[in-house]
């Protein structure tokens, strides 16, 4: 209402509800009315809760926007390289490429089977494809395609955009917090999540120009402010991660931007209680260097962080290569749908959740 309390129907048809809620905090009276009567005798209790603040970015990192500038320029400097698409090149970052390079754009539809099996005979026929669609869809359905394109041990780029937990409003159906599980094990296949604008530009510019076999680029879409910024080493060695908050009694480990900043956010509020916390950022979900795990193994605790279901997430590598001195915190549930910082903090995955957990782990 003009009020600013929004109200929705506590039902398994909250979904249909969330359809007829406007962008103006209202409801649209007639489309309530509707949907109510078509319940028949179906009982439907009104609740009340007061409206969250909308999401909102100052100078927003946009991982997307920065690949598909970084993609246009490869692609000026590499003529066998052959973008794909699944019918999503806005919300993937390829128009720029497909305006500089039509003949060297195919668009295969809503159909990733079909695309991943083409850019198998493309790859056999000395092109570089580089294939793209959401991570939901595209580490699912294709997935056989791409493990006998691995098979083939032919280079292939997959880039899956929407990554994670968030944006949580789309539901489920897009929420991909299983692609790590789904792809890590395919062999020659590399999987990399980039934090920022910069290393989006890196993990690009690494999967065509120096690694020899596969890589599957993590890319989560949300627009987002960075308390951060990486260390500008020059350096992008596999397996190792880049320390981005100093801190000595724990080591927090996670990737992409979403969580790294809720980890650096943390580390700050628990520096407040006299707990001096590291953060890394590990862009390398699947690969993990000896020399990096002797770096970590200073610490008395280690905190994982996935974007992901906790069960075969990064996670899981860091915590085997140390043993006991890990705890893997992250997804053990089918995620919620809702506003982001409300869904981050159901599930104990916001700075003040990370707190009170790091705080309970040291007790």
């Amino acid at each position: 209402d003009d009020t600013g309390v929004v109200y929705f129907i506590a039902s398994p048809l909250r979904a249909l509800a969330d359809y007829v809620y406007t962008s103006k905090s209202h409801w649209n009276a007639k489309a309530l009315a509707e949907l109510i009567a078509q319940l028949g005798d179906v009982h439907v209790q009104l609740e009340q809760h007061e409206a969250l603040p909308k999401y909102s970015t100052t100078a927003p990192q946009k991982l997307v926007t920065a690949y598909g500038d970084e993609l246009k320029k490869i692609g000026d400097e590499h003529e066998e390289v052959v973008v794909l698409d699944a019918d999503l090149m806005l919300d993937t970052g390829l128009i720029p490429f497909k305006d500089a390079h039509p003949e060297r754009f195919i668009e295969c539809g809503i159909a990733e089977q079909d695309m991943v099996s083409s850019a198998g005979g493309l790859a056999l026929s000395g092109k570089l494809p580089i294939i793209h669609s959401f991570a939901c869809f595209l580490s699912t359905r294709p997935n056989e395609q791409i493990y006998n394109n691995a098979t083939e041990e032919t280079k292939i780029i997959y880039a899956g955009s929407l990554a994670g937990v968030l944006p949580a409003g789309p539901g489920h159906s897009h929420q991909s917090v299983r692609d790590i599980s789904i792809l890590g094990s395919i062999p020659g296949l590399t999987l990399l999540s980039p934090a920022n604008e910069v290393e989006a530009r890196l993990v690009l510019r690494w999967a065509v120009e120096q690694n020899t076999r596969s890589t599957y680029v993590r890319l989560e879409s949300l627009p987002i402010d960075l308390p951060f910024t990486l260390p500008d080493s020059g350096q992008f060695t596999m397996g190792v991660g880049q320390k981005i908050h100093d801190g000595k009694d724990v080591a927090i480990v996670a990737y992409g931007p979403t969580l790294l900043k809720q980890a650096y956010l943390a580390a700050q509020q628990l520096a407040q209680q006299n707990v001096s916390v590291a953060v890394y950022n590990l862009p390398w979900l699947n690969k993990i260097d000896p020399a990096f795990v002797k770096e970590l193994e200073q610490y008395p605790l280690v905190v994982t962080l996935d974007n992901h279901y906790v069960q075969l997430g990064q996670g899981v590598m860091v915590k085997a290569a140390l043993s006991n001195r890990c705890v893997n915190l992250g997804l053990t549930e089918v995620p919620r749908c809702g506003q982001n910082d409300e869904v981050l903090a159901y599930h104990q995955l916001d700075a003040a959740s990370l707190q009170r957990q790091i705080q309970q782990l040291l007790a």
